[in-house]
This record gives C-alpha cells, structure tokens and sequence, in this order.
C-alpha cells in the first residue's frame, strides 16, 4: 500500500488533514482488525452477536420472571438498548490498549497514531451495523408487527451520534492509558458503575425525585432513551435532544483531539 509520508502539522487541521492522507492505511487496518478477529474461526461473526445476545437472554428472564419491571415486551426494550451499551463498552475498553498494542508497528512505519484509533472505531461499527440490522428486522416483525415505524428513520443518525460520542472518549483515553496503566484496570470499575446509572435494562422514566436532574446529565442517558424511542416505540426521538448530543459530541470529539495531539510526540519514548 503506497501513503504519502507528510511531516506532522503543528494544527489541529493540519493533524486531520494528516489522518485523511493516510485514509487508504486506516481501511487496511480496518480490515486487518476483522480479518484477525475472526479468522479460524467456524462461527464468524456469530460469535460477535451471540455474546451480548446471552447476556439479553438472562437479563429478559431476570427482569421479567424473577425482578419484574413493568415494561411490555421486555425483550423488545433490551434489544434497543443493550447492543448499543455494547457497541460503547467494547469500543472505550480498546482505547486502553491500542497505541501499546501498536507501538512496534508505530516505530517502524511512520503514520499518525489515531489512525489505530480510527480503524479499531470503525471495525467495531461495522459489526454493530450487521447487529443492529438484525435487530431491527426482529423488532419490526415481533414488536411491530411488519409495519415500518418511523422512529427507523432516526436510527442512522443516532448511529452517527453514538459513533462521534464514543470516538471522543477513546482519544484521551487512549492518551492516558499510555502514561498510566492503571486505566487499563480501572476502567472496568467506571463502566460497571455507568451500566447501572445509563438506561440500559430499565427505562429512564423510572428515575424520579431530586436525583433526576443529576441523573440525566449523563449524555449516556440522552443517547439510549433515543434509542429506545427509535427502536422500542418506533416513534421520532427529540429533535432538540438528538441536535443536542450530535453538537456536544462534536465538541467533545475535537476536545479530545486536541488533547490526543497535544502529547502525540511523547508516545514513541514512552512506548
């Protein structure tokens, strides 16, 4: 594959120029990801699907057998939420390992560093995209029974907005975790804690009383309940909520760059 080499640019412009540049290595590593992910293996992308397909499966029955929560069609409600838990989860979890994964190739073949970043993203959309395909069409014959509900339409975007969320967490995580391995451990902790405050197996309705508002500053919580509306109720979710995330996401997205960027010239000693 032939890249250009450009000198690193001092900008947070010149850096994503820099990264466009080198678009054609970010797909081959997109497909390298893949390739390696699966391969001896009988089951493919089977596997992708049926871990957090169990995981629904034991929630269904805990929460709607054993702790019952008053949500019709449970199942329905967790498969429009829970994939997109996952998608968040897998994707962050890597940021803790990535540019360490990737420093010998890093010192041998000069090419910016958040292209690993990029490429690990996207190999994870991918998969959710052919999850929540399916997911989808599960939904419109057992939850809406064959008619297209509109809150589809929204689903696109939404994907977009959780894509945009995500990649803004994985820049600086990525940064910290190379000067603190600690993140690496912790990082269980922190996401075990956001499983239990984000909406992903309840709806967020049922939070009430003084701690809604603390509640709900968790964008965390904009995004599922989006999701919910979407796929669950098959309505429009929010305009302004979804115009809200998409605008904060972007700003935490360069944020994050920036941060990236700012100590981008120390990773190769340190690594």
């Amino acid at each position: 594959m032939d890249v250009q080499v450009y000198p690193i640019k001092r900008t947070t412009l010149g850096h994503l120029r820099e990264l466009w540049a080198y678009r054609e290595l970010v797909a081959g590593l997109v497909s390298r990801n893949l390739k390696i992910k699966y391969q001896d293996s009988i089951l493919g992308f089977v596997w992708a699907l049926l871990n957090p397909l169990l995981t629904v499966l034991v929630l269904t029955i805990v929460f709607s057998r054993i702790v019952r929560l008053d949500v019709e069609q449970y199942w329905a409600f967790l498969l429009s939420g829970y994939f997109v838990w996952h998608f968040i989860t897998q994707s962050i979890s890597a940021a803790t390992f990535l540019l360490v994964q990737h420093a010998e190739i890093s010192r041998s073949i000069a090419y910016p560093q958040e292209a690993s970043i990029v490429a690990a993203a996207i190999s994870r959309l991918i998969e959710f995209a052919m999850e929540m395909t399916l997911i989808l069409l599960a939904l419109l014959i057992f939850r809406h029974h064959g008619q297209l509900p509109i809150g589809y339409l929204a689903v696109p975007w939404l994907v977009v907005i959780m894509f945009i969320m995500v990649l803004a967490v994985m820049l600086p995580l990525a940064t910290l975790s190379v000067y603190y391995r600690d993140v690496y451990h912790g990082l269980p902790l922190v996401l075990t804690m956001f499983f239990y405050i984000t909406p992903v197996f309840y709806p967020a309705v049922f939070v009430t009383g003084p701690l809604r508002v603390i509640y709900f500053c968790n964008p965390l919580v904009h995004l599922l309940t989006a999701f919910h509306k979407a796929c669950y109720e098959g309505v429009l979710p929010s305009l302004w909520a979804c115009a809200g995330l998409t605008a904060g996401g972007l700003v935490a997205l360069l944020l994050g760059y920036v941060f990236f960027n700012h100590f981008k010239a120390a990773y190769a000693e340190i690594l």
